[in-house]
């Protein structure tokens, strides 16, 4: 195991984390250890269990949030309201106090009359079978796609090992560099920016955090490479995914391959996460054809911010 890894004091705490998620209802990505542990660059995670509930508060320069809403199996009214209560308490009046990741099966806990709840976006969840089959005629581009690449490059589709960890990331690199060199909009260009820490991390702790990781090689070279984890029993979470796209049909053909995995056998649903509010990922993701989409939201105060 990575001496490392052994000595992160938040990596220490996942099993106990785990017990509580387990306790909770999950369908949204962020319901899961890595969706935590791979942003501990970016903030200070506190535990505290009020009333029997799991409260991750979320600490940055610019305030404290609720990273998930109160994990456990009988959270109710007056463990929102202590929380509400503890961060405004840190963030004062002026602070963006708020619960994010507030699922649809939990809105119960926030009544119209004390809190609004504010869509943030969607998460994409597909029909595990529909993905690895890619039959009838809305598949027929992707099955195109695919037979193009498999048919025109000699490639390995191989698990992940830690000595692949550099050069994963420098094809990151490169990724992210295309990405930002052909948009302009400076939230997604941040965003780039920051999931380099969130992408190092769960390639160098992957196996501590649980994480199924694949590689595509062609012509002896990464270029491509996915991870992801269980979110609950039938529900298998795509977390990661970077493919060289000036190989055509890569990334169809990365994501169809991770989804037939053996490893996946057990799950019936695939959550591909959100769009991040960019049309062309939404037309991407869409273009998968999604059973439903998850709804996210987030929850202030009445009058709060």
């Amino acid at each position: 195991m990575n001496s490392t890894a052994v000595k992160d004091d938040l990596l220490e705490k996942k099993e106990w984390v785990e017990r509580f998620l387990a306790r909770s209802p999950r369908q949204l990505a962020a319901f899961a250890f890595p969706a935590i542990f791979t942003w501990k660059d970016h903030f200070d995670f506190r535990f505290e269990v009020i009333d029997d509930a799991l409260c991750i508060f979320a600490d940055s320069i610019l305030g404290t949030f609720l990273y998930l809403p109160p994990l456990g199996a009988t959270v109710d009214g007056k463990v929102i309201e202590e929380v509400f209560r503890r961060m405004k308490e840190t963030n004062g009046p002026g602070g963006i106090t708020r619960i994010e990741n507030v699922p649809v099966g939990l809105a119960h806990l926030f009544p119209q009359d004390k809190y609004s709840l504010y869509l943030k976006g969607h998460e994409y969840c597909y029909y595990k079978d529909d993905l690895t089959g890619l039959h009838g005629n809305a598949f027929k581009s992707k099955r195109g796609e695919y037979n193009h690449f498999v048919g025109n490059n000699s490639y390995e589709y191989l698990p992940y090992e830690d000595s692949m960890k550099d050069e994963c990331l420098a094809l990151y690199g490169d990724w992210a560099g295309e990405r930002k060199a052909s948009h302009a909009d400076d939230i997604y260009r941040h965003m780039l920016d920051e999931n380099h820490s969130v992408h190092e991390k769960a390639l160098r702790f992957s196996r501590e955090l649980g994480l199924v990781g694949r590689v595509v090689r062609v012509d002896k070279k990464i270029r491509a490479y996915t991870f992801g984890y269980p979110v609950n029993e039938k529900m298998f979470c795509v977390f990661l995914e970077v493919a060289d796209i000036s190989l055509k049909g890569l990334p169809v053909f990365i994501f169809r391959e991770f989804c037939a995995d053996p490893q996946l056998e057990e799950y019936h649903f695939i959550n591909a996460m959100d769009d991040f509010a960019m049309p062309q990922l939404r037309e991407t993701k869409m273009s998968f054809r999604p059973h439903v989409l998850l709804a996210s939201y987030a929850a202030t105060e009445r009058g709060g911010a």
